[in-house]
């Protein structure tokens, strides 16, 4: 096997064979520190980069808070202006209401006023009956007397 050494290898090396063996150990041992460092520095970047955009998320719920706090405000005020629109609307009802009530009663005075204008009418015309018969008969009772 050429990456290990059998028990009796290790014992028959050379200290310059040793120590060549220790530098590719300690070269390996470099590579692998490095590639950590490097994988630390990309998982810490990483991590950067996950926490700007966790508090980038924060700062807009942040704010979208605040938007609905205002539609939450906005909303409330308008369910005031409805109410008071409603009880306006039910003001005008009434209103409206008393004002059909005075219309109806004005109808009902028209009526009675129209029907004593034609009992006045006919009374006129009676009594217009009457005086022609009166002069009539004064005339009648003139000319008979003449």
């Amino acid at each position: 096997m050429p990456g290990k050494l059998t028990h009796t290898e290790a014992d028959e090396m050379t200290p310059e064979g040793r120590l060549d063996r220790i530098e590719r150990i300690a070269k390996l041992f470099v590579r692998a520190g490095r590639r950590a460092r490097s994988n630390m520095r990309e998982l810490d970047d990483k991590i950067n980069i996950l926490i700007n955009l966790h508090i980038q998320n924060e700062e807009r719920f942040a704010a979208n808070e605040e938007r609905f706090a205002k539609n939450e405000e906005r909303f409330a005020k308008n369910e005031e202006r409805f109410a008071k629109q409603e009880e306006r609307f039910s003001k005008q009802d009434e209103n409206i209401q008393i004002l059909i009530e005075f219309q109806k009663q004005n109808e009902e005075r028209f009526a009675r006023t129209d029907e004593r204008f034609v009992e006045l009418a006919e009374s006129q015309a009676n009594s217009d009956r009457r005086i022609n018969s009166l002069i009539d008969i004064i005339r009648e009772g003139r000319n008979g007397n003449s």
